[in-house]
Order: C-alpha cells, then structure tokens, then sequence
C-alpha cells in the first residue's frame, strides 16, 4: 500500500506536506493546549514534523500513520535528527482501517491526502471532543 507515486515524488523534499508550516503547527499545538505527556493520534501524519516538533517543544507523546512508506521513514528519520524517537512512532499503513491501543487526547487529520481517512476520526477519539478547522 502506497500514495500516488507522482506524490512521493513531487513531496519527497518537503517536510510539511499541505499549506501548513512551521508557524502554523505552533499555533495550532498552543490553540489545542497540548501538556507535557499529552497522546496525540495523527491520522496522515506525512514526514512526521507536526508529531516530531510537537513532541520536542511540548512534550507530547504520540503516534503518526500514513500510507506512504517514504513518508513515515521520513518521518522516524526526522524523530531521530530532533531527538524524539523514544517520544514518537510512525507507522506505514492506511489510518482508515487504525484502532489506538489506547486513549488518545488528541486525534489529528491535518489535510490528509485521501479522502477515505476522515470516518476513521469517530473510532479512535473514544468520545466527542473539540474539533479545530483548518
């Protein structure tokens, strides 16, 4: 299981791989009011750098999916580089089909590139919670 090919190739170089930077997840990480220790679920979590930067200037915990197997080895590349690994993990695979081992506080589909992703949201966040447009 793979995204498009052309995909990987146009977005193989960046780190952030929908109309977000690094601002923008900074925002987003102070709006959600995330605390140290925090489990964030990112559904599509691409090259890993909304998980891997949040867990560096957060400290949360938490896991990515992506269908993209280049992606999510970018993405334990990046976990590595800011030293995080022990705080993150990603996963190849399709987030639609995903199920947390355990509760998480925060389910993120940030842009995902499949549309099929987005009814997987209801079975991992165990309950309703706030949702942040983006």
């Amino acid at each position: 299981m793979d995204i498009p090919r052309i995909f990987n190739i146009a977005e193989s170089a960046h780190r952030i791989h929908n109309p977000f930077t690094p601002e923008k997840f900074a925002a987003l990480g102070k709006a959600l009011r995330l605390e140290p220790g925090a489990r964030v679920l990112d559904l599509g979590s691409g090259s890993g750098e909304m998980l891997c930067t949040w867990a560096r200037d957060l400290g949360i915990v938490g896991t990515g999916i992506d269908m993209s197997r280049l992606f999510s080895e970018q993405a334990k590349l990046r976990a590595e580089e800011l030293g995080v690994a022990d705080r993150v993990e990603f996963i190849h695979g399709d987030a639609a089909g995903y199920v947390a081992g355990e509760k998480v506080d925060v389910a993120a589909l940030v842009y995902p590139l499949q549309p099929s992703v987005r009814p997987c949201h209801l079975k991992v966040s165990g309950k309703a919670g706030e949702t942040v447009r983006t």
